[in-house]
């Protein structure tokens, strides 16, 4: 989330990040504490002890691996380490695709990346179940999709339809919802 921040008016915070070392390193104490309002959900609460967390997550696709695939696997979602996903690559279209959700349980300092800031589906049920996708409140959450728009997706949605959202390329047409 670190990449984000002059594109969330937080130019000073991203310029204060060392780069070059580790989010937890000395030398990032600082800007690891400062909350960043666009990466708080407003109905949560966030943690007041160590650094500032996020209350959102990238979607890395399906699978407990889904985070290490390559771009070109039916399972890759949006984000991933090491994946640098262009719009060409949203092969299933943007509007098919899930980018962003709300996210519950133990959230994560959003300078760290790696697991605090991305989440796979890996187990049924997907929304508020064990993955840590949802939102504050019972029953659905809030999910950016790569067109830009946010829908709120009920707990209830079919779990292949959920899975197809959270793939870029895997070809299956993804129906209502």
């Amino acid at each position: 989330m670190a990449p984000l921040l002059p594109f969330l008016e937080q130019n000073a915070v991203h310029q204060s990040i060392d780069f070059e070392e580790a989010w937890d390193d000395e030398s990032n104490e600082r800007p690891a504490e400062i909350r960043i309002p666009t990466y708080l959900n407003p109905g949560s609460v966030a943690s007041p002890l160590g650094p500032a967390e996020t209350h959102y997550v990238g979607i890395a696709g399906v699978g407990k691996d889904a985070a290490m695939l390559p771009m070109t696997s039916n399972r890759a979602g949006v984000f991933g380490y090491n994946r640098k996903t262009r719009i060409r690559d949203i092969t299933d279209g943007t509007s098919n695709t899930m980018m962003v959700s709300e996210a519950t349980g133990d959230c994560g300092p959003w300078i760290a990346g790696g697991n605090a800031t991305l989440r796979a589906l890996t187990q049924n049920p997907y929304i508020n179940g064990s993955d840590g996708i949802g939102g504050p409140y019972r029953g659905d959450c809030n999910v950016a999709f790569a067109d830009g728009s946010v829908r709120f997706v009920s707990e209830n949605i079919d779990p292949t339809t959920f899975e197809r959202l959270a793939s870029m390329a895997d070809g299956q047409v993804v129906g209502e919802f």
